[in-house]
């Protein structure tokens, strides 16, 4: 990752910020293939609780950053709601997961997104034992949680 581009993006940010009357401080931070921004503090526009409004502001982060020579993906998080989301769901799919290997009966999670099924996946990776595979269309995409037999163990 170059770090001028996180530099654009914390840049883009600020201004954004002090546009709207805002004080925070941004957190910007390679993620993947792109980067992640955490936008901290007591924001009195900036829509909390509103995964639209966080994808907008990816999106005009990401233009922004085209205009700079960078082609990179942005999530935005605000006071640090994102990844808090990630961190309870994958601690319980891990319980779940748990649950699957000593139990053995496959488990099928409720449709999530895609960013969600992504953080399932990532949680169960390294898990010996189990596997994740992902079912169903559109919004009705899901993730099995299942035991591995011992002879796909190997």
């Amino acid at each position: 990752m170059n770090p001028q581009a996180l530099e654009v993006v914390r840049e883009f940010f600020l201004g954004l910020l002090r546009v709207l009357g805002e004080a925070g401080r941004v957190e910007a931070v390679p993620e993947g293939e792109g980067v992640y921004v955490d936008l901290r503090g007591g924001f009195r526009y900036l829509p909390t609780g509103d995964p639209e409004a966080r994808a907008a502001l990816g999106r005009l982060a990401r233009l922004y950053l085209k205009i700079h020579g960078f082609d990179l993906p942005v999530l935005v998080d605000i006071n640090g709601e994102v990844a808090s989301h990630r961190d309870g769901l994958a601690r319980e799919v891990r319980e779940l997961a748990a649950r699957v290997l000593v139990e053995g009966d496959r488990i099928e999670l409720a449709p999530m997104p895609p960013d969600d099924r992504r953080v399932v996946h990532l949680a169960l990776a390294g898990m010996a034992g189990i596997r994740t595979v992902s079912i169903g269309r559109g919004q009705n995409r899901r993730v099995v949680i299942e035991p591995v037999s011992p002879s796909e163990r190997e």
